[in-house]
């Protein structure tokens, strides 16, 4: 099965409320992350992307951060998927050299031009959503329509 790279803050998760905390331990603890609110859309396009392809979540975020990542991805409705964290972009460069082998990405989607980066890694359609307010119609343009008028 083909996969699906997404990216986590700004893509899929508004944390623009918790940039106060920014800076401090409590914006990766439990409190600040369950209080992001996902970004209008993105909950039922990636239910209905993981009918057709695996979902693996990336994010900017320190590895001790990863229980309550998973927990805010869960209670939020997002689909099960495959959860990877690292703080810096030359981490998550290293991190998608390695993932390339384990899946088949068909695309990745992000909001940042640096995104844009890590899917160039693996060799996959970018998809560059505007921050906090992602057209996730365009989403499926490209990952759901398009696949069902190719059949």
């Amino acid at each position: 099965m083909k996969a699906v790279l997404v990216f986590i803050d700004g893509t899929i998760c508004d944390r623009s409320s918790q940039l106060h905390l920014s800076g401090s331990p409590d914006f990766y603890g439990r409190t600040a992350i369950l209080e992001g609110l996902p970004v209008k859309g993105s909950v039922q396009c990636l239910q209905e992307l993981a009918q057709k392809y695996e979902i693996v979540y990336i994010g900017a975020r320190p590895s001790a951060s990863l229980q309550y990542t998973r927990e805010w991805l869960e209670i939020t409705g997002f689909p099960m998927g495959f959860v990877y964290l690292a703080e810096t972009q030359e981490e998550r460069l290293e991190m998608v050299r390695d993932l390339r082998g384990r899946f088949d990405f068909a695309a990745g989607i992000g909001d940042r031009w640096d995104d844009n980066e890590l899917h160039l890694e693996i060799g996959c359609l970018s998809i560059i959503v505007k921050e906090h307010d992602g057209n996730w119609d365009t989403v499926r343009k490209y990952l759901l329509t398009r696949d069902e008028k190719d059949q």
